[in-house]
């Protein structure tokens, strides 16, 4: 075939064609590979970025089911862990309502006065505190406080919890005084441990904040309107963004308590620990947090559609934050519970593969 024919009839080819037939040039004749360069030049056509681009497809296309099977098995994991979760939590409730619930009433207390101190701070002063900084730094300080100490009765909570599920797991009998006992023996470690993450939690909510500023501010020089609702779910979203990065130090507390590490050792432990694990960490975030922002404003919503018509006594009040610290208490072990077996499997699968790997070098 001539050259003028080959050139009419690669004219009618797409461009798809004309590719394969340049990756297999070694089965076309000098006529050939002289009509087929024409062509391609006349197209613009570049063989070579054309041949990536297909392989990066094909290679994408390979690598698609891949991603689902690892998404699939993620999922298939948390739903073991909050299963187990639920059913330790269930076959021991009362031990683990005991555990937590010192350090809910403990928080309320310490958070429901903090803010107080800090109203009257601000109340003194009306509208003119924003002009003077100590008086707005004392307000500051005063709800800083409550929740340093709610946070550190959290934190022994969650500590006795640890022994406790480490008992439970041992077929063993747990107490509540046994197992703040463990914690006890710990405490330089577990409070220096407790700093550290209150510290790293004040700068996760630090950053969050300032997002949130920053879209607000953007979106004032952009002059977009964002709606109220828009603007809640940014807050709360980058709040859980933020403590979702800092739970991945949550395994740090059973790592001191469980097995004696220090406070460096634990947290990069941690970190180790729960690579990878981003889904685990968020369902038991949102199954703890949510539900029990849920479980305390529970009460008050429902006080809500009372009419205003109907006289409520003095005490009324005190009854709404019983039933919220209640519920609360009930929903709160879950989340603690949860990185205690997840500490457990995971560090059961890390001594697993230093075992065979030393058996490999052996």
């Amino acid at each position: 075939m001539q050259i003028h024919d080959l050139a009419k009839l690669y004219e009618t080819k797409t461009h798809e064609e004309l590719v394969q037939l340049a990756a297999d040039s070694a089965h076309l004749t000098p006529e050939a590979h002289i009509a087929l360069a024409g062509e391609l030049a006349k197209r613009r056509i570049d063989v070579s970025e054309h041949l990536k681009m297909n392989q990066e497809s094909d290679q994408g296309r390979v690598e698609q089911p891949k991603v689902r099977k690892m998404l699939s098995l993620q999922v298939h994991e948390v739903g073991e862990l909050v299963a187990e979760v639920l059913r330790v939590y269930h076959g021991h409730f009362w031990l683990f309502v005991k555990l937590v619930a010192p350090a809910v009433v403990v928080g309320y207390i310490a958070v429901f006065m903090g803010s107080q101190e800090g109203r009257e701070i601000a109340l003194s002063r009306g509208v003119a505190v924003v002009k003077h900084p100590t008086e707005l730094l004392e307000v500051w300080f005063a709800n800083l406080a409550g929740y340093f100490i709610s946070w550190m009765a959290f934190s022994f909570s969650f500590g006795a919890i640890c022994s406790a599920v480490r008992q439970i797991e041992a077929r063993a009998v747990p107490s509540v005084p046994d197992s703040f006992a463990e914690v006890r023996k710990r405490d330089g470690s577990f409070l220096r441990l407790s700093l550290l993450l209150f510290f790293l939690c004040l700068i996760a909510f630090g950053a969050s904040f300032l997002l949130s500023m920053g879209v607000l501010w953007l979106s004032i020089e952009r002059h977009v309107h964002l709606s109220g609702f828009t603007i809640w779910v940014s807050s709360f979203g980058f709040t859980g963004l933020a403590l979702l990065v800092l739970s991945r130090f949550a395994l740090a507390v059973p790592a001191v308590i469980l097995d004696d590490y220090g406070v460096g050792q634990a947290m990069f432990r941690s970190d180790e620990l729960t690579e990878g694990k981003w889904l685990t960490l968020a369902a038991l975030l949102a199954k703890s947090l949510i539900g029990g922002y849920v479980a305390g404003m529970f009460p008050f919503w429902l006080a809500s559609w009372i009419p205003g018509s109907i006289s409520l006594p003095s005490w009324f009040p005190w009854v709404l934050a019983v039933a919220s610290i209640a519920g609360v208490t009930v929903v709160e072990p879950t989340m603690c519970i949860g990185f205690v077996l997840l500490y457990s499997s995971m560090s059961a699968v890390s001594s697993t593969s230093s075992e065979a790997r030393a058996r490999q070098l052996a």
